[in-house]
Protein backbone atom coordinates (compact mmCIF):
# COMPACT_ATOMS: atom_id res chain seq x y z
CA UNK A 1 0.00 0.00 0.00
CA UNK A 2 1.42 3.65 -1.15
CA UNK A 3 1.02 6.61 0.99
CA UNK A 4 0.57 9.84 -1.50
CA UNK A 5 2.88 12.69 -0.08
CA UNK A 6 0.77 14.99 2.14
CA UNK A 7 2.23 18.15 0.42
CA UNK A 8 1.67 20.19 -2.34
CA UNK A 9 3.67 21.97 -4.57
CA UNK A 10 2.69 25.24 -6.46
CA UNK A 11 4.09 27.78 -8.89
CA UNK A 12 1.00 30.28 -9.34
CA UNK A 13 -1.83 31.99 -8.55
CA UNK A 14 -2.57 29.22 -5.49
CA UNK A 15 0.80 30.43 -3.73
CA UNK A 16 0.42 33.04 -0.77
CA UNK A 17 -0.67 36.50 -1.77
CA UNK A 18 -1.70 35.74 -5.22
CA UNK A 19 -5.56 35.25 -6.38
CA UNK A 20 -6.25 32.05 -5.33
CA UNK A 21 -4.59 31.59 -1.95
CA UNK A 22 -8.18 31.58 -0.28
CA UNK A 23 -8.97 28.72 -2.49
CA UNK A 24 -6.89 26.45 -0.24
CA UNK A 25 -9.54 24.09 1.48
CA UNK A 26 -7.96 23.17 4.86
CA UNK A 27 -4.99 25.17 6.99
CA UNK A 28 -1.51 24.18 6.39
CA UNK A 29 1.03 22.70 8.47
CA UNK A 30 3.85 25.07 7.19
CA UNK A 31 4.41 26.89 3.87
CA UNK A 32 7.53 26.95 3.02
CA UNK A 33 9.73 27.71 -0.36
CA UNK A 34 11.09 24.98 -2.77
CA UNK A 35 11.73 23.81 -6.11
CA UNK A 36 11.02 20.98 -9.06
CA UNK A 37 12.53 20.70 -12.54
CA UNK A 38 10.15 21.41 -15.13
CA UNK A 39 9.65 24.20 -17.63
CA UNK A 40 7.71 27.46 -17.02
CA UNK A 41 5.70 28.71 -19.29
CA UNK A 42 3.40 32.36 -18.69
CA UNK A 43 -0.30 31.77 -20.40
CA UNK A 44 -1.00 35.45 -19.08
CA UNK A 45 -3.51 35.52 -16.35
CA UNK A 46 -1.89 32.08 -15.02
CA UNK A 47 1.32 29.88 -15.66
CA UNK A 48 1.74 26.20 -16.16
CA UNK A 49 4.45 23.86 -15.43
CA UNK A 50 5.36 20.94 -18.15
CA UNK A 51 7.21 17.70 -17.16
CA UNK A 52 10.94 17.99 -17.11
CA UNK A 53 12.64 16.72 -20.43
CA UNK A 54 16.67 15.86 -20.75
CA UNK A 55 17.28 18.90 -22.18
CA UNK A 56 14.72 20.87 -21.06
CA UNK A 57 15.16 21.29 -17.25
CA UNK A 58 15.10 24.66 -15.29
CA UNK A 59 14.72 24.96 -11.53
CA UNK A 60 11.35 26.41 -10.85
CA UNK A 61 10.98 28.16 -7.48
CA UNK A 62 7.46 28.05 -5.67
CA UNK A 63 5.72 26.69 -2.33
CA UNK A 64 5.74 23.75 -0.69
CA UNK A 65 2.84 22.90 1.06
CA UNK A 66 2.44 20.69 4.18
CA UNK A 67 -0.58 19.39 5.75
CA UNK A 68 -2.13 16.69 8.06
CA UNK A 69 -2.66 13.38 6.20
CA UNK A 70 -6.11 14.22 7.54
CA UNK A 71 -6.57 16.97 5.49
CA UNK A 72 -5.23 16.01 2.24
CA UNK A 73 -8.26 14.05 0.24
CA UNK A 74 -10.29 17.53 0.77
CA UNK A 75 -7.15 19.72 0.20
CA UNK A 76 -6.70 17.63 -3.48
CA UNK A 77 -10.40 17.45 -4.06
CA UNK A 78 -10.49 21.21 -4.03
CA UNK A 79 -7.94 21.62 -5.73
CA UNK A 80 -8.53 19.53 -8.38
CA UNK A 81 -11.69 21.84 -9.26
CA UNK A 82 -9.78 25.28 -8.73
CA UNK A 83 -7.69 23.27 -11.87
CA UNK A 84 -9.75 21.81 -14.05
CA UNK A 85 -8.29 18.25 -13.16
CA UNK A 86 -10.98 15.11 -13.37
CA UNK A 87 -13.74 17.40 -13.34
CA UNK A 88 -14.91 17.30 -16.48
CA UNK A 89 -14.20 16.13 -20.26
CA UNK A 90 -10.96 17.38 -21.09
CA UNK A 91 -8.49 18.70 -18.26
CA UNK A 92 -6.73 22.17 -18.36
CA UNK A 93 -3.57 20.52 -15.98
CA UNK A 94 -3.45 17.00 -14.51
CA UNK A 95 -1.81 15.98 -10.86
CA UNK A 96 1.10 14.08 -10.35
CA UNK A 97 3.46 13.35 -7.96
CA UNK A 98 7.11 14.85 -8.23
CA UNK A 99 10.16 15.34 -6.24
CA UNK A 100 10.59 18.88 -4.50
CA UNK A 101 13.78 20.05 -3.07
CA UNK A 102 13.21 22.75 -0.21
CA UNK A 103 16.03 25.46 -0.56
CA UNK A 104 17.92 23.92 2.70
CA UNK A 105 18.41 20.96 0.17
CA UNK A 106 15.68 18.38 1.97
CA UNK A 107 14.47 16.18 -1.06
CA UNK A 108 10.18 15.68 -0.38
CA UNK A 109 7.23 13.88 -2.21
CA UNK A 110 4.19 16.46 -3.36
CA UNK A 111 2.00 16.36 -5.75
CA UNK A 112 1.48 19.77 -8.74
CA UNK A 113 -0.64 20.34 -11.52
CA UNK A 114 1.02 20.10 -14.76
CA UNK A 115 -0.65 21.40 -18.00
CA UNK A 116 -2.42 19.00 -20.21
CA UNK A 117 -2.10 20.51 -23.23
CA UNK A 118 1.33 20.68 -24.46
CA UNK A 119 0.50 22.20 -27.58
CA UNK A 120 -1.02 25.05 -25.75
CA UNK A 121 2.46 25.77 -24.07
CA UNK A 122 4.18 26.26 -27.35
CA UNK A 123 2.12 29.08 -27.76
CA UNK A 124 2.89 30.52 -24.68
CA UNK A 125 5.79 32.54 -23.55
CA UNK A 126 8.50 30.63 -21.30
CA UNK A 127 9.93 31.77 -17.88
CA UNK A 128 13.29 32.37 -17.75
CA UNK A 129 15.59 32.06 -15.14
CA UNK A 130 16.15 34.86 -12.71
CA UNK A 131 20.12 36.16 -11.87
CA UNK A 132 19.53 33.53 -9.09
CA UNK A 133 18.82 30.37 -11.70
CA UNK A 134 15.42 30.18 -10.30
CA UNK A 135 12.40 30.24 -12.89
CA UNK A 136 9.36 31.73 -11.36
CA UNK A 137 6.44 33.42 -12.38
CA UNK A 138 5.10 36.48 -11.41
CA UNK A 139 1.48 38.24 -12.17
CA UNK A 140 1.35 40.97 -14.52
CA UNK A 141 0.41 44.33 -12.37
CA UNK A 142 -2.57 45.64 -13.24
CA UNK A 143 -2.87 49.54 -14.59
CA UNK A 144 -5.78 51.50 -14.08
Amino acid sequence: MSILPPAVFVYGTLKRSEERERCWPRKPLFVEPATVLGRLVDLGPYPALLPPVADDRDVVLGELWSFALVDLAETLRVLDEVECYGVGDVDLYVRQVVACSTLNGELVGAHCYFLADAGEAQRARRVRADALGYCQWSPRRRTT
